[in-house]
């Protein structure tokens, strides 16, 4: 028995909900995919696909639609192999409040029963980074390169770049494409490419802070709130925090129901979850 992590649980259930296995089935029936706009939302029909220029496509990511709607658009209209967005709310770590969407449904059900996640290099690298980076530019052990070896295994290219995306509230994303032909092909689209694929990274970073509920611009805590929920997360009360901040524990009351009031939290339980969740506060 393979062990996955209750929060990677949690993510299957939430996929297949979705019905992402829709799209496992479409490509068994080698149906192809159109995007169009209906009543300002994209939607997906299977019918010849539609190329679509690279402004249409920024125009399209700005409708209304989901995470998944961009990455099969940005598949389909660039004739990639894959895409895959990874998303952290948090400071925390990587993998702390994981939000992701595939266009391999096959290859991310393999990925998560492996708990590939803490050994995929393309994660590790694209977590810690601020500018974009090809898949062979990153160091790999062994371990790490097996992760590799087994994506191309199962369909997802030969070759892969990495957009990472951070707000000005340390959420992080990476926006993941790959393809086949040569290192040299590769590279050529890659560069033909790089400023609207930035570009691109950007919109569906927007469009999966809007899916989690998250507004683009994070409540803005003072220092002294910030502070406050911080210890507040480590298990310090009132008066400890007020021993540490040396100011008094009635100050500290007072912004601990600012910072509450500015989270639209009820109990500050709920404050401290939500500031960990927006990368508010690191505890």
């Amino acid at each position: 028995m393979v062990f996955l992590p209750s929060v990677y649980q949690s993510l299957v259930c939430e996929e297949l909900h979705k019905g992402l296995y829709t799209c496992l089935q479409t490509t068994r029936l080698q149906c192809n995919l159109k995007w169009e706009e209906t009543g300002g939302r994209m939607h997906r029909g299977r019918e010849k696909l539609v190329r679509l220029t690279q402004t249409e496509i920024i125009e399209a990511m700005n409708e209304p639609g989901s995470v998944e709607d961009a990455i099969f658009l940005l598949r389909d209209s660039l004739e990639l192999k894959h895409v895959t967005f990874h998303m952290n709310v948090s400071r925390a770590g990587p993998i702390n409040y994981p939000f992701v969407r595939t266009t391999t449904p096959e290859w991310i059900f393999r990925y998560m029963l492996m708990n590939y996640v803490s050994i995929d290099p393309v994660v590790r690298a694209g977590f810690s980074a601020t500018e974009p980076f090809g898949w062979h530019e990153i160091q790999m052990n062994e371990r790490e390169k097996a992760v590799i070896t087994d994506s191309q295994a199962h369909g997802v290219g030969a070759h892969g770049h990495c957009f990472p995306t951070v707000d000005r509230f340390s959420r992080r994303s990476i926006l993941s494409i790959s393809g086949d032909g040569s290192l040299e092909g590769w590279l050529s689209f890659i560069e033909q490419n790089f400023s609207f694929l930035r570009q691109a990274a950007q919109l569906i970073h927007e469009k999966a802070l809007a899916e989690l509920s998250l507004s683009i611009a994070a409540p803005a805590l003072a220092p002294r709130e910030a502070e406050c929920l911080l210890w507040t997360a480590r298990g310090k009360d009132s008066k400890a925090i007020a021993a540490i901040l040396e100011i008094s524990e009635y100050t500290v009351r007072s912004y601990l129901r600012t910072a509450r009031q500015k989270l639209e939290c009820r109990t500050l339980s709920q404050a401290v979850a939500k500031a960990i969740q927006q990368g508010l506060i690191d505890p």
